[in-house]
């Protein structure tokens, strides 16, 4: 492979949107594909086959970090009632964020903007508490980075990223040996994300048009996704139950094979990742955030907020409250080697792993038909054809509330 562009035809990429922004010669844009993904397309007459992209890509590369970190776990929630009922899961995050700025621990933390009619969600660096206020909750589709990793390199002052765990394993790879300005890297638990058209095949279904905005999530927890449309000179909204939202074929049919094949959800370069805490599913209808933390500053910021009244945490789960809630992510690390073996028999492009990495994996015919149905289902979202009836065979409507 000479670059990127090939990485994306192989079908390794993994929409994290940096390869452009490491570029020094600004050869890498992107556009969006069929399914609803960036990809980056290279200008030959640019490229000059440096080949950073290549180095620092977390799709054809195993980026993740495999020394023992002494995970310290602990979970709460912000002490301010509003942002714990509307934030994805509790507040922390949130809450971390503006305390860092409050504080001067950070100058700057990148956030993500939200996604209303026509403009899709980007990353930005920001030091404003309100802005990063407005900006908390989950984006479940791909975001532009625009360029914010050059700006990393020249940036006055310091910054804690908040990113995917991909795109926190391409960064310190990048910035191993390079000037810059993060402090922390903060990641959030990941299963997968879906397309940027994952949204549009919520909206389409009762608007049939493209023009919406959507909250993911909100509204207690585990909350709901509630999207406005236009309908002619008309606005109508709906919601749908977060986890119901899923059900519908939201993730199901709009899924990259790199994100398939991941193995860390658990983001292990991360000082700290966040996400929600499943092991309280049956008694907390308002949110909470599990946070693993393998900085000592960082776990001393969240004691500090702690005690200032700012959040709420305690330690814990236990481990094996840990290994059951979370069983579904375990999976992931552990059928990885699998599913990257199967790549390699079916002669498709694969994973660059350790020297000798998954050579006792055994493979059945079962393992592999079953790989190909899961990759072929992902792809059904690329026609737009069939959204209505992959709607309606995963019964939408009865999901959908009126508002």
């Amino acid at each position: 492979m000479k670059d990127v562009g090939d990485i994306y035809k192989s079908g390794l990429c993994c929409s994290c949107g940096l390869c452009g922004g490491f570029c020094k010669q600004s050869a890498v844009t992107y556009k969006i594909d069929k399914l609803g993904f960036y990809y980056p397309v290279v200008d030959d007459q640019k490229c000059v086959n440096c080949g950073v992209c290549l180095r620092h890509c977390p799709g054809i590369n195993d980026l993740k970090n495999y020394e023992a970190a002494g995970d310290q776990y602990c979970y709460g929630y912000s002490c301010d009632n509003e942002m714990r009922l509307n934030a994805s899961s509790g507040g922390i995050t949130t809450e971390l964020l503006c305390y860092l700025i409050e504080k001067k621990y950070v100058d700057y933390v990148t956030c993500v903007t939200g996604r209303d009619e026509d403009r899709l969600p980007k990353q930005v660096i920001t030091n404003s508490i309100s802005e990063i206020r407005r900006m908390r909750g989950s984006k479940y589709c791909p975001v532009n980075w625009n360029d914010v990793e050059k700006k990393l390199e020249s940036l006055e002052g310091t910054v804690a990223v908040v990113a995917l765990p991909c795109q926190i394993n391409a960064l310190k790879s990048y910035f191993r040996n390079r000037k810059s300005s993060i402090k922390y890297y903060i990641s959030l638990l990941c299963n997968h994300t879906p397309s940027i058209f994952a949204s549009n095949f919520l909206a389409y279904y009762r608007s049939g048009n493209s023009r919406f905005s959507i909250t993911y999530r909100g509204s207690g927890w585990p909350g709901y996704t509630t999207i406005v449309a236009k309908r002619g000179r008309k606005k109508i909204s709906w919601r749908l139950k977060f986890r119901k939202m899923w059900r519908t074929g939201f993730g199901k049919y709009f899924k990259t094979k790199r994100c398939i094949i991941c193995n860390d959800p658990f983001a292990k370069n991360a000082d700290v990742v966040m996400g929600d805490s499943y092991f309280l599913q049956d008694r907390d209808a308002i949110g909470s955030t599990f946070c693993i933390v393998r900085s000592i500053e960082i776990w001393n910021i969240l004691k500090e907020m702690h005690h200032e009244g700012i959040i709420n945490i305690k330690n814990g789960p236990e481990i094996h409250q840990i290994n059951e809630s979370y069983k579904s992510l375990f999976n992931r690390e552990q059928i990885f080697e699998k599913r990257n073996m199967i790549l390699k028999k079916m002669r498709h492009a694969y994973v660059k792993t350790s020297s000798g990495s998954g050579k006792d994996i055994k493979v059945s015919i079962k393992d592999i038909l079953r790989f190909k149905k899961t990759l072929f289902v992902s792809q059904l979202g690329r026609y737009k054809w069939l959204w209505k009836i992959l709607a309606e065979k995963n019964n939408m409507a009865s999901e959908i509330e009126n508002l």
